[in-house]
């Protein structure tokens, strides 16, 4: 018996891909501002933050969910986006400040656990 249809994992295949592809234009963009530009980090990683997170609307749009260009989507997988940003921080505050753990088990937690829920929820709201 199979507890997630095929579809549905290859869509959650190709998702991992598109953010594989999306950290790896992240960490290079903030290199290229902090190291050649000599720009302030936190403004390099906003900033590429910001980019990182449009082009992973746009190859998800295309890619992994087949779908058109639509405002309302982008809004929504702004919204997402968010909801990401934010459980990320409360997961790494309460490891590392609440729970004195160190900062490498928040990552993997967060590293494990918001994706899916992003992949959840673009799939059945932000593209569906």
């Amino acid at each position: 018996m199979m507890l997630v249809s095929k579809e549905l994992f290859l869509k959650f295949i190709k998702y991992s891909v598109v953010g594989c592809i999306s950290v790896l234009i992240y960490f290079l963009s903030v290199f290229i501002l902090v190291e050649l530009f000599d720009k302030d980090p936190i403004f390099a990683s906003t900033f590429s933050f910001i980019i990182m997170t449009y082009i992973s609307f746009l190859l998800n749009k295309k890619f992994t969910f087949g779908s058109d260009f639509s405002y309302n989507q982008l809004l929504r997988f702004l919204v997402v986006s968010a909801i990401g940003f934010i459980l990320n921080f409360g997961i790494m505050y309460l490891v590392v400040n609440i729970l004195s753990l160190h900062y490498v088990i928040g990552e993997l937690i967060t590293t494990l656990i918001i994706p899916i829920i992003n992949f959840i929820l673009n799939n059945y709201w932000t593209f569906k």
